[in-house]
């Protein structure tokens, strides 16, 4: 297709000094030669439309910046999204625009919203008690009696509240990063329960933006002084994931109590082992100097029976908590080690032990006793490398060091092997397993998978070797966002596990949980989860 001519004209002048309207270059990519093209205009940089967007179209800009030619021309939002973009709220339906305008005009009025903030001069705004009365979000505006309602505000968000007048009018607004958590605030405080809501859920782009983790423990205490269960929940969520970054971060220490009980009750833990989360533990308490109530009550949601035996009798040398918990510790070791060492039918019948409880369950164990990670091409293995904390990629096969770090990535095929069950009576029993990256249709088949086009690219996952009746498997797969974080989880079944649309980009499959800005996920870790079968029914 032909560049429209405005862009020929930014072209012949780009690679002038300074930045002036039709300055060109490529952003968010891993090399100079790749990347979003923004062109400069009005004293801002915008991303140029990938509709029709050819391999001439590419060539063109390439040259234009120094490059030979182009070898790809990625459209969907590949290289991330645009740049200053703002989320929409649209509740309006049929309502007319002329109810906005009727706002906009500031006039007919019977009330007066006076806004008012700490240090700023107050703003008052014109509004129709008739109007407000028929939308049940502005019930905390329109049910206080006389002509003026007065709304207290943080200085901060005092711009946003005209936007957030008028919302109840048009029933639509613009929610942009920089003023969501005050739109979420001016939601919470005056119950429009879905605007507040909506909000809630654009947290998922902020939280992943700060990997000290300190914006995620700052939301989550503020979801707790709103009583937001959502966005308290995508904290949790965001945290849980990510559990293994958390105890590396210098927020670590600064974890609440509560918080920490929340994440150590949850299956969906990403960790490399239980010992690792055990020593965690032992690390935050002395850095903390938790009281010792609260330190048993988190020791209590470590799964013993997950730690091997051997590692269980270097405890009371290795932890600071043994010698302040002895009791505690030497009774939840015994658990374990009957776990460890008794049949099942004993544990289930004359033990009486609930083997369905979470102590008996495994987590997201990502050390490669119980994980592998693939990436999605050879060719992105080669070109890309990541150096952030906790992923660490580079070539096959080596994933982990002596002090269980990530290591380098595997090609987009894993071969590995993982004991049968986590306790020690299979400990010689070993399963193998194949973990692979599937793009199309025909790799789906070549690994032995029935697959449509419509649910391409998946992960396949199968194994081989020893089978038992009384165990069963209910195994994850981790989405790792350019080697930086783990933007979303999903299940493998029959052998397969969904991946999620990245940003959600004109794209029909499910929205990963938390964005990748990269525009695509950059490698896959499957985790394997054995646990006994205490019925006829199992997960494989």
């Amino acid at each position: 297709m032909a560049l429209p001519r405005l862009l020929w004209v930014w072209l012949l002048v780009a690679g002038t000094q300074g930045v002036r309207d039709g300055d060109m270059r490529l952003a968010n990519g891993d090399a100079p030669n790749e990347g979003r093209v923004e062109i400069f205009y009005g004293g801002q940089w915008g991303t140029v439309c990938d509709n029709l967007w050819d391999l001439v179209d590419a060539s063109v800009v390439c040259r234009a910046l120094g490059f030979e030619n182009a070898t790809e021309a990625l459209g969907r939002a590949a290289f991330g999204p645009e740049t200053g973009g703002a989320h929409t709220l649209d509740l309006s339906g049929a309502l007319p625009a002329a109810l906005a305008q009727i706002f906009d005009s500031q006039r007919g009025c019977d009330l007066t919203v006076a806004v008012k903030a700490d240090g700023a001069e107050p703003l008052s705004l014109c509004a129709h008690s008739l109007i407000l009365t028929s939308n049940p979000e502005a019930q905390a505006l329109w049910s206080e009696p006389g002509s003026t309602v007065t709304m207290e505000v943080d200085a901060e968000c005092l711009p946003v509240a005209t936007d957030f007048i008028r919302y109840f009018y048009s029933r639509r607004i613009d929610v942009s990063l920089p003023n969501v958590k005050c739109l979420h605030k001016l939601a919470s405080v005056f119950g429009a329960q879905q605007l507040q809501a909506y909000c809630a859920g654009l947290f998922a782009f902020l939280l992943p933006e700060d990997l000290s983790f300190q914006t995620a423990l700052d939301l989550h205490a503020y979801a707790l002084a709103m009583q937001d269960p959502t966005l308290e929940e995508l904290c949790v969520q965001f945290l849980a994931w990510n559990f293994e970054a958390l105890t590396g971060a210098e927020a670590w220490p600064r974890v609440p109590t509560a918080l920490l009980r929340a994440l150590l009750s949850r299956s969906e833990l990403a960790v490399p082992s239980e010992l690792a989360l055990l020593t965690a533990l032992d690390a935050w308490s002395r850095e903390k100097g938790a009281a010792p109530g609260d330190v048993e009550g988190l020791v209590r949601e470590v799964r013993f029976p997950m730690i091997p035996p051997e590692d269980l009798f270097q405890l009371q040398s290795n932890l600071s908590l043994y010698r302040s918990h002895r009791a505690l510790f030497q009774e939840q070791t015994l658990q374990a080690l009957e776990f460890h060492t008794v049949p099942l039918p004993l544990l289930a019948q004359l033990r009486g032990l609930n083997l369905s409880q979470d102590a008996y369950q495994p987590r997201l164990y990502t050390s490669p006793t119980w994980s592998w990670a693939v990436a999605r091409s050879s060719r992105e293995s080669s070109r890309r490398s990541y150096d952030s904390y906790p992923y660490r990629y580079g070539s096959y096969p080596n994933q982990y060091d002596s002090y269980g770090r990530y290591g380098p990535t595997s090609a987009p095929t894993g071969y590995f092997k993982t004991p049968q069950h986590p306790s020690f009576l299979f400990r010689t029993s070993r399963v193998s397993w194949t973990l692979a990256y599937l793009p199309t249709v025909q790799s789906c088949w070549n690994y032995g998978f029935s697959c449509s086009s419509d649910e391409m690219p998946v992960l396949g996952l199968s194994k081989s070797g020893s089978s038992d009746p009384t165990i069963g498997y209910e195994n994850k797969a981790l989405m790792l966002c350019g080697g930086r974080f783990v933007a979303d989880v999903t299940a493998f079944e029959g052998g397969k596990a969904e991946i999620p649309s990245a940003l959600n980009a004109n794209s029909s499959r499910r929205a990963s949980f938390f964005p990748c800005p990269a525009g695509s996920f950059s490698s896959f870790r499957g985790v394997i989860r054995p646990f006994y079968l205490t019925n006829s029914s199992g997960v494989d």
